[in-house]
């Protein structure tokens, strides 16, 4: 591991460890309902394809997502984000979402920062010197540009996330339900937000799935298998499902899967047959094998750790 690395791995440790403490402490007090929670009564729509009642959906006019109130941003960049966001631009919507919720959390940048004299005395070999340049330069720029961030930039970050949800942006659809917005510091959890989240993660995350979203496969595949993170603990477990989807990575990545559990060899035949419908269905396009598999980072982290040939959030065709 480079050296530069082994400085910033304890505060990522730290983070991973409070967010399963986190997570543990939500499941023991709050565990999730028996059916979807009701959503927070706001201007805000239901999820896509039903309405708070479970009626079909309404007209894209009738669900439309009221602009985020505040002050005029400063950052010209994300006001004119803010701008075609709130004219119905749901790729925008997306891309200022990320941009605003990763100015919540800056604790990454400012390690990084505050290692950066001690790593510049550290010997290391030049490429690895120079990914530790970038970083620091990174971890400067995106403080720089969070000082220009509105100060209720959680709110309008998960709102404009939310609009490019339930317009059917994928990449949107995926960082929602994944809690990129709500479990961003495990410090949202009486929000009503965090309630509406909750109902409407599981379904979200499905949408992405059938939008053809590769990272949202890996995550199913957990969801079906367990309860071992938030979003997984709001599906329900399937086995044959959770076959599908190993099956389904194993078809795309042109490899064959691990043999499944005696316990499970019965559910084969459906999950393969399952699993050759989602690929049909779903990834029509994907041409097998795939060189590289996808990473989605939260914003923070993707704006300093991203390789540097990686496209901007929320860019995909």
């Amino acid at each position: 591991m480079a050296k530069s690395g082994i400085r910033i791995l304890p505060a990522a440790l730290i983070a991973i460890a409070v967010a399963l403490l986190g997570w543990q402490l939500w499941r023991a007090k709050a565990p999730p309902p028996a059916g979807p929670a009701e959503p927070a009564q706001t201007a805000d729509p239901a999820p896509a394809g039903e309405d708070a009642a479970g009626a079909p959906a309404a007209t894209q006019a009738e669900r439309k997502i009221q602009p985020s109130r505040g002050p005029a941003y400063r950052n010209p960049q994300l006001a004119d984000l803010k701008q075609r966001a709130d004219g119905g631009d749901s790729r925008a919507a997306c891309e200022l979402g990320v941009d605003l919720l990763r100015c919540v959390d800056l604790t990454p940048a400012e390690q990084v920062l505050a290692n950066a004299e001690a790593n510049s005395r550290t010997q290391m070999p030049a490429e690895q010197r120079a990914y530790h340049e970038r970083t620091v330069n990174r971890a400067r720029q995106l403080l720089a540009e969070c000082r220009n961030a509105p100060e209720d930039a959680w709110h309008q970050g998960n709102h404009y996330l939310r609009q490019a949800a339930l317009a059917g942006e994928p990449e949107a659809m995926y960082r929602y339900a994944r809690g990129d917005s709500v479990l961003a510091d495990y410090s949202r959890m009486a929000t009503p937000e965090f309630d509406r989240w909750r109902a409407e993660a599981g379904n979200m995350l499905q949408l992405s799935f059938e939008a053809g979203y590769l990272p949202s496969v890996f995550d199913l595949m957990v969801a079906y298998s367990d309860n071992s993170s938030p979003i997984a603990g709001l599906v329900a477990n399937d086995p044959t499902k959770a076959r599908a989807m190993r099956l389904l990575v194993g078809r795309l990545a042109g490899k064959n899967a691990d043999p499944p559990e005696a316990r499970y060899a019965a559910l084969e035949p459906a999950a393969a047959a399952l699993a050759a419908q989602w690929q049909r269905d779903y990834f029509p396009t994907v041409k097998p094998p795939l060189q590289r598999l996808p990473r989605i980072m939260p914003g923070g982290f993707a704006t300093l750790f991203s390789e540097d040939n990686a496209g901007p959030p929320c860019s995909q065709p």
